[in-house]
Formats: C-alpha cells, structure tokens, sequence
C-alpha cells in the first residue's frame, strides 16, 4: 500500500478591524482590540498508511490548534483554504477535494458558546474546509468580548470522516494518488456586525 500524506498548516492567519488596531499579545492583553494567537497546531498532518484510515477517514489523533481571541469589541471567526483543492507536492495533476477536511470547535474558555456569549457552528457536527470563508464562530445573544481566558478554542481537525458537511464519499472510494497534498487555512478574525 502506498501511503498519502496531507499537510494542512494553521499559520496563515488575516485579521480586518474596520479601523481598529491589533495588539501584539492578548494573555493578558493590555487594552486590547482584535487579537488571534495560534498557540500550537500551526501544521496538522494527516497520515493515510492504513486501510481503516482509507474507509473511516481520520477523526482527531491529536490533529488540534489550541487559538485565544482577545477583543474589546464582539467578533467573528471565519475559515478557509488559500487555495481551491489540494495538490500533490510530487506531481501537481493529483488533487483532493477540500471538504474532505471538517472542523470542531471546543470551547475551552470562560465566555459560553451555547448562543449565549458566542454562537458556535463546529460545536456538534464538524464544519467542511471551503475556498469560501465558512463562519466557525460569531457573537451570541450577549457579548463575546474579553480576553483570551473568555475566549481560548481547540480546534479540532478531521479528514475523510464524512460527518457534518464533509464530503459523503469514503477516501478509498475517490481513486486518489498517493502524493503529499499541502495548503494553508486561513483564520479571519472580524468584528462582528
């Protein structure tokens, strides 16, 4: 069996104000605006050696990016791929669709996620990676203001699972080459509307 490997690195990160400046920390952050720190899982490899992992896709493992938001105003969190598929380092011809890769949100912070403080739409089923942003997170009913305490998330990665919005079909089922597949995920940070 010929193993695939795919790459998916967390640190191209863009943040938009509408006028506001960021902070170079947020633990805590001193008068803080809109602040995003990637703590760890800035690159999240999945590694397709065996069948199982072919048919039930890959669930977790570990695959996690631990993020904190500090903001002085509420905020949003959309995600997206810089790219519209993944390509083969070893020859480019070979591509796999991106909604293969789902995301979970878990909250770990303070601030609730059940609608309250921050609406969370990666809470119980995993949000499929698009070209296009996908709204991970939004303000709730309240406020999602605060520092990183409030607002520290695990996000937790998965691929050829076929949950949520993911692609539906098994990753042995879709004929793809073994190569090593790489691209960026881009977190948006914004205030929220």
């Amino acid at each position: 069996m010929r193993i695939m490997k795919i790459n998916i690195l967390a640190a191209m990160l863009i943040l938009l104000f509408s006028g506001h400046r960021a902070q170079a920390q947020d633990i805590p952050p001193p008068n803080p605006d809109l602040v995003i720190n990637i703590l760890s899982g800035q690159s999240i490899v999945f590694t397709f050696d065996t069948m199982d992992k072919y048919k039930d896709g890959i669930l977790g493992g570990g695959q996690s990016t631990f993020i904190r938001i500090g903001s002085i105003y509420n905020w949003k969190l959309d995600f997206k791929a810089d790219q519209i598929m993944f390509y083969g380092t070893g020859n480019p011809a070979n591509t796999i669709d991106l909604d293969n890769v789902g995301v979970i949100v878990v909250s770990t912070g303070t601030n609730l996620d059940d609608g309250s403080n921050t609406t969370n739409n990666a809470k119980f089923l995993p949000l499929a990676l698009s070209s296009m942003d996908v709204n991970l997170m939004t303000v709730g009913s309240g406020t999602n203001k605060g520092y990183a305490i409030r607002n520290s998330f695990t996000l937790n990665w998965e691929m050829g699972t076929r949950r949520g919005n993911m692609n539906p079909q098994r990753m042995l089922d879709q004929n793809l080459a073994a190569d090593t597949y790489t691209l960026n995920v881009v977190l948006t940070l914004s205030v929220a509307p």
